[in-house]
């Protein structure tokens, strides 16, 4: 449990966002409290039209890094920081823990469960996007890429494997795709649709994050249907702050500081 809130102002909560996840926390809390919260969702500003949930303010953009986190959260007397990143977000992840550390604001960081291998599953692990390139000739001669739209330079220069890359929106950073095709599309997306393009494409291997959740997972799903191998990169370790695997958790726990105040 965190810390007990010391007054009976409302508790200011920064809720580093970016996700489905942090939208849907963000809400949550929103419709449990109302104006016992001042709640703040922080977006980094990647991508150009985000999906925001009603009624909260949105701020967009960095910070430069734990010492423009240290600042805002003594001007804004921040009370409680919720990390709900992406998964992958490892940066923002690290930059958001030293912060919350070096001015003993409490945090807690959103780990929605992984996706759990099956006996009927193809996977193939790999530590990162550049080991997954490395051998991706190996397992197939046609990938879906939907590992997102980071680290995309890992795949140029492939001319035995041809490139399905999707991503929500078009890559930020240089990448030449010469053997392959773009597909811009947001999940959620369903099984059967996976299925159709998988096979309209001829796809015989993927490339994905071990993200969890529910708005992708159904190529994890598709993939086990038709027995398409994926090389699936490792989540990365949690950071060194308090740990939630559910919504729920940090419901409770902002529920009890409020009663403690």
């Amino acid at each position: 449990m965190i810390p007990a809130h010391s007054n009976t102002a409302p508790l200011n909560i920064l809720i580093f966002g970016g996700t489905g996840d942090a939208n849907r926390i963000a809400g949550d809390l929103l419709q449990e409290f109302g104006s016992d919260l001042r709640l703040q969702l922080s977006l980094a500003g990647r991508t150009s039209a985000p999906r925001l949930p009603d009624g909260i303010p949105v701020r967009i953009g960095g910070f430069g890094g734990a010492e423009g986190i240290i600042s805002w959260l003594g001007s804004e007397k921040i009370d409680l920081v919720i990390d709900a990143t992406h998964p992958y977000a490892t940066q923002i992840s690290s930059h958001v823990a030293m912060a919350c550390h070096a001015v003993a604001t409490p945090c807690i960081q959103f780990q929605r469960s992984v996706w759990k291998q099956t006996d009927q599953d193809r996977w193939i692990m790999v530590k990162s996007l550049a080991d997954a390139a490395n051998i991706l000739p190996e397992h197939g001669e046609r990938a879906l890429i939907a590992s997102g739209r980071k680290d995309l330079a890992h795949f140029e220069g492939l001319e035995k494997t041809w490139l399905l890359v999707r991503t929500v929106e078009s890559p930020t950073e240089p990448f030449n795709l010469k053997y392959g095709e773009w597909l811009i599309a947001r999940g959620p997306f369903t099984v059967a649709g996976e299925i159709e393009l998988l096979q309209r494409h001829n796809i015989d291997v993927i490339v994905s994050k071990n993200s969890g959740g529910s708005a992708t997972e159904a190529k994890v799903l598709a993939a086990r249907e038709l027995n398409i191998p994926i090389l699936m990169v490792e989540r990365p370790g949690a950071s060194p702050v308090a740990q939630a695997e559910n919504i729920q958790e940090i419901i409770e726990n902002v529920r009890n500081t409020l009663a403690s105040a």
